[in-house]
């Protein structure tokens, strides 16, 4: 038996989160796509994961991290959720995405994810229930994903405040951006999981690709 917890320490306090629209970072989302690719064990991030002082001198230090695991998901869990996670991409809501990634043998690369799409305003209501008015907060598309076995990450549309009504996109346009990003991912995905590169930190079973936000 294997004990299940949250991923997270806490979740956003909103009623959002029931249907998966809460108000969690997209460094969260990445982070939860790396627990289900590393079988439901998260691994702690690390952004330095060696300090060295005096190099080739008698007082040469050396400080290195060493993270340790810790099992937040049954792997039972992880691994139907990363089937329904490629589904999204072989016939969903990410189906433009399907066949982009090649793995470095050539073979198609298991590409899975969740996309989202959120139209955030206030809607102001009068006595009888009349709608009066409405606020617009923001517009956002998100598509949080793993490219095989060791890379995951989040892409992010965002369109702050009032200008956000004269947007009308959705999660596609994330889609669409990481297949357009392929030709700079590609030689990252064929390359050493250990090789440094500015777009990823390097994880025990995977990399997190950084983040992509779009400010309109």
């Amino acid at each position: 038996m294997f004990g299940t917890v949250s991923p997270f320490d806490h979740l956003v306090p909103s009623l959002g989160t029931a249907l998966g629209a809460s108000g969690d970072r997209p460094d969260a989302l990445a982070n939860l796509m790396g627990i289900i690719v590393n079988d439901g064990m998260r691994q702690p991030t690390v952004d330095i994961d060696r300090l060295a002082f005096g190099d080739g001198t008698p007082y040469q230090t050396d400080f290195a991290a060493h993270p340790v695991p810790r099992r937040v998901l049954n792997p039972l869990v992880a691994e139907i959720v990363r089937r329904a996670l490629l589904g999204v991409v072989q016939n969903g809501t990410a189906k433009p995405l399907d066949g982009t990634y090649d793995a470095p043998n050539g073979s198609p690369l298991s590409v899975g994810g969740k996309t989202g799409s959120g139209d955030n305003r206030y809607h102001v209501f009068g006595p009888g229930g009349y709608a009066r008015g409405e606020r617009v907060v923001d517009r956002t598309a998100t598509f949080v994903f793993f490219l095989g076995d060791k890379f995951f990450g989040t892409v992010v549309a965002y369109v702050p405040g009032i200008q956000a009504a004269n947007f009308h996109f959705t999660s596609a346009l994330a889609v669409k951006l990481l297949k357009v990003l392929q030709p700079q991912l590609n030689p990252l995905l064929k390359g050493p999981v250990a090789a440094r590169s500015s777009m990823a930190f390097v994880r025990d079973k995977g990399a997190k690709l950084s983040e992509t936000i779009i400010n309109e």
